[in-house]
């Protein structure tokens, strides 16, 4: 039995349109960057486009047909126009060579008269040779090629690589998709773990396996005690760096971002979390608005810091210190 194409998530399908309307209109660029949160699910839209391109008989529903020889190939594995770059298995980052290596394939001739597809995933995790060595390649594009490159942070790419991409950014997804894509899955309690989420149904979908709502609420309360000087704060660092798997940070912008809606009196409904606004309030009582503006900056940069090999518990340390000190003046 033949496997089924891939097939890209629900939630994307204006993207899916945006991206077939190069083949269709017979315009593909020689890079494209998708560029979005973690856990919305590039990497499956860019393997979902690189199988379409290389189709022979598309469907009437303009996804593979999975039958074809070009799509039997692609699902075993052995398609040689299409070449997928990830960091080694353990590794965080994409090296030099790994990049090299994709540059001299690519100087030789395709096997098929259809595009030849190179995904680079993520993109954001090259390391600063390997980007000078890809922009080379940019610069020169091989003929009847596309490089996709997925971005998560895009300030992490140097201008030069990315203002020689086409961009393609996902900025909202269909969200009644990702409340009807994990029903189907049996999850509990969706919009609760969507928001923990932020948003990204992927990443929802694994914070529910975890059960990890308690947990949400336990730092929540803990960041609260911090705030009133009731708990150290080294031990709430401690705590935040020991939950690799959930993004506390994230959930402390949160916060932070509802601790400002409600300064100015803001009505629940606009509130992230509604069930909160009573225990917010304590945040803008202990804090005023510039400091709280200051958190929430600090935050967004430790976000952005967190793909670089830097000392991320004393980062959060020196978080958690300023947070507490704070409260003290």
């Amino acid at each position: 039995m033949n496997k089924p194409a891939h097939i890209y998530y629900p939630w994307l399908q204006t993207y899916w349109d945006q991206l077939t309307r190069y083949l269709q209109q017979d315009r593909l660029p020689s890079a494209l960057m998708l560029v979005g949160d973690d856990g919305i699910g590039l990497s499956s839209l860019a393997q979902s486009f690189a199988h379409r391109t290389i189709c022979l008989s598309p469907t009437e529903d303009n996804i593979a047909c999975g039958e074809c020889e070009s799509c039997l190939l692609f699902n075993a594995g052995n398609y040689p126009d299409f070449y997928h770059l990830a960091p080694e298995e353990g590794k965080d980052s994409i090296k030099v060579d790994a990049i090299r290596e994709l540059s001299k394939s690519l100087a030789l001739s395709s096997q098929y008269t259809k595009p030849r597809v190179v995904i680079i995933d993520p993109a954001d995790a090259m390391l600063h040779q390997a980007a000078n060595s890809l922009l080379k390649t940019l610069e020169e594009p091989s003929e009847n090629t596309c490089l996709i490159l997925i971005a998560h942070s895009l300030s992490s790419l140097p201008v030069t690589i990315r203002s020689r991409c086409q961009l393609v950014t996902v900025k909202e997804i269909e969200l009644a998709q990702a409340q009807a894509w994990l029903n189907d899955l049996a999850c509990e309690e969706t919009d609760q773990y969507l928001r923990l989420a932020n948003g990204a149904p992927l990443l929802a979908y694994d914070l529910w396996k975890k059960d990890t709502l308690a947990l949400e609420t336990a730092i929540f309360n803990d960041f609260l005690a911090l705030l009133k000087g009731r708990l150290d704060p080294l031990i709430f660092a401690e705590k935040c760096v020991s939950l690799k798997d959930v993004p506390v940070l994230k959930w402390i912008m949160s916060w932070l971002n509802d601790a400002i809606k409600c300064s100015y009196e803001t009505v629940d409904q606009v509130l992230i979390q509604t069930e909160r606004s009573d225990d917010l309030k304590v945040i803008v009582e202990k804090l005023n608005l510039k400091d709280i503006h200051g958190l929430l900056d600090r935050s967004a940069q430790l976000i952005a810091l967190e793909s670089y090999q830097v000392n991320q518990q004393l980062m959060i340390e020196e978080f958690a210190i300023q947070s507490y000190a704070l409260t003290l003046k």
